[in-house]
């Protein structure tokens, strides 16, 4: 029965008992695939699955550090050890709600299709440190790229598809946009050499608060996959600038703090972290904020 709802649904906005079955991972694979084809397609059901997955209890991040298995399955999205209900799912909803009507949360009436496809399939799987701007889920950051393991070969083929999409619809055009678009493809795909230059490109163009955030993520990617002091500097300045033209964007300031540790700057470091935690006291990102602070201390 419940199969043929997702069925009936397929063109229609998902019941939140169903969003909720699909953040734990509790859906079949023939459903899942329906429903990550809709959020890419819907704006609406984008932002609820991509705040909600924000919104997950602490315990889950920590239980997902020791507990985290790579999952073949296509798309597959969280472990199920810390299980959203339905009525919780309604009031992460409502929450959200009440939000983006207040101005705390700004509508993405901007998301391109494209991006909300390439943040469905990268789902939890988290191969970077930094955070990116576009609704990324929280995931445990997996272990550190191998000696002689090419960047690539961690990055699930969902994701290169969904980012191929991206460089074919994106590439050759001269926007800031565009090349914002496709430099978050580079990135997720593990490519690095395409992804920096693409970003400062863009950040040329303009200085948007999103795209100097995910600048100093590719800057910080690089500088932990090759080395390069001058990576993290640069990191560190294109934070500042993020913040300076959006203090509250999380991306930026969970970016920011992770540069001032890469340099080593401890005081600055815990400053920067527990700034983070004012505007972020509760999601997976806010849990490993806290691991940082306890690090530095």
């Amino acid at each position: 029965m419940a199969a043929a709802v997702i069925k009936r649904r397929v063109d229609e906005c998902p019941d939140l008992e169903t969003i909720a079955e699909f953040l734990d991972g509790r859906l079949p694979e023939e459903s899942r695939e329906a429903i990550a084809d809709h959020i890419s397609r819907c704006e609406t059901c984008y932002f609820v699955f991509s705040e909600a997955a924000q919104m997950r209890p602490q315990t889950r991040a920590t239980q997902e550090r020791t507990n985290l298995k790579p999952k073949p399955a296509k798309l597959w999205w969280f472990t199920r050890s810390v299980a959203w209900s339905t009525g919780g799912l309604a009031a992460a909803a409502a929450s959200i709600m009440v939000m983006v009507a207040t101005g705390v949360i700004p509508w993405l009436t901007t998301q391109s299709p494209e991006l909300r496809a390439l943040v469905a399939a990268v789902g939890s799987d988290r191969t970077i440190e930094p955070r990116l701007t576009g609704g990324f889920a929280y995931g445990p950051l997996r272990g550190p790229v191998r000696s002689g393991e090419p960047s690539t070969a961690r990055v699930s083929p969902d994701v290169q598809i969904a980012a191929a999409e991206i460089e074919k619809a994106e590439l050759g055009k001269s926007t800031a946009g565009a090349r914002h678009l496709l430099g978050l493809a580079y990135l997720t795909s593990g490519d690095i050499d395409h992804a920096v230059p693409t970003l400062e490109q863009a950040a040329e163009q303009a200085a948007d608060a999103q795209i100097l955030s995910d600048l100093a993520a590719a800057y910080l990617v690089r500088a932990d996959r090759i080395g390069g002091q001058q990576d993290f500097t640069k990191a560190l300045n294109a934070a500042d600038r993020a913040i300076h033209a959006n203090p509250h964007l999380f991306e930026a300031l969970f970016n920011r703090a992770c540069a001032l540790e890469r340099l080593s700057l401890v005081p600055e470091a815990r400053a920067a972290w527990q700034e983070y935690l004012k505007v972020d006291s509760t999601s997976g990102w806010a849990a490993e904020a806290q691991q940082h602070l306890r690090a530095l201390r």
